[in-house]
């Protein structure tokens, strides 16, 4: 079918030029970049932040249908013709030419957002800010709109949140994600099997959150323990759901 024709060519196409990893190139004077990838900008962030050691976290927007292409591979198509399609976020080149005054490896606000505004003026899919703490010690890259429009991080989202020693931390962040879930009302879980990583089954935390952003209760929870200082929060397009990775 000429349809299934114009899907394999865009579907193989677009997956050649896929980057494994954003070429990066420091000097001087300039920082420049060049991604391809679905989330390019996270892409760019976990390559900036295993080469600097940075603490960066990353949030995906709620994506709407503009935001998202089909990702089925042609060989399942061929097979069946009316099986299901999946989805993958629709990003695809980026790049960016930042300047730099000497050696900036000690202070990541000399490159991220300058990096943030590169992306949000680059054409690919959502809109994100930085965030920061005063005394710069973490960022979180937030979304502030999709395809869609404007939208509210989830990770804004007030809550209240209870935590004892009586249970390993992976249970605490599977009750963080389901507490969450509720006060959001969008779908968020804790994604263990997909985190570079799981925490250690014998670490535990303690925890006693009342009325906090969910970011600041997350960033607790990892502050407590020994495993993890990051985390990567996506949204699955095929099943409308968050996923909370850990890095």
């Amino acid at each position: 079918m000429p349809e299934n024709s114009a899907h394999a060519k865009e579907w193989t196409e677009r997956r050649a030029r896929y980057l494994a990893e954003p070429n990066i190139e420091e000097s001087e004077s300039w920082l420049e970049i060049n991604a391809n990838d679905p989330r390019p900008l996270a892409n760019v962030l976990d390559a900036l932040a295993r080469q600097h050691g940075w603490h960066i976290n990353y949030e995906d927007p709620q994506y709407a249908k503009a935001d998202i292409l089909d990702d089925t591979a042609p060989s399942w198509l061929r097979e069946h013709p009316n099986g299901q399609h999946v989805y993958v976020v629709g990003g695809a080149a980026f790049s960016a030419k930042i300047a730099v005054d000497g050696r900036f490896t000690d202070d990541p606000m000399k490159i991220l957002p300058a990096l943030v505004e590169a992306y949000n003026r680059s054409g690919n899919p959502g809109h994100f800010e930085l965030r920061t703490t005063t005394n710069h010690e973490w960022f979180a890259v937030v979304p502030t709109a999709a395809g869609d429009g404007p939208q509210t991080p989830i990770l804004d989202t007030m809550m209240s949140f209870n935590a004892t020693n009586s249970v390993n931390i992976n249970s605490s962040l599977r009750a963080f994600c389901d507490e969450l879930t509720r006060q959001s009302g969008q779908t968020v879980e804790f994604w263990r099997g997909f985190s570079t990583g799981t925490p250690q089954e014998h670490e535990t935390i303690k925890l006693h959150a009342q009325s906090e952003p969910a970011r600041e209760v997350l960033r607790q929870i990892l502050d407590q323990g020994t495993s993890f200082r990051t985390w990567r929060l996506l949204y699955d397009p095929d099943l409308g759901k968050f996923h909370l990775m850990l890095r």
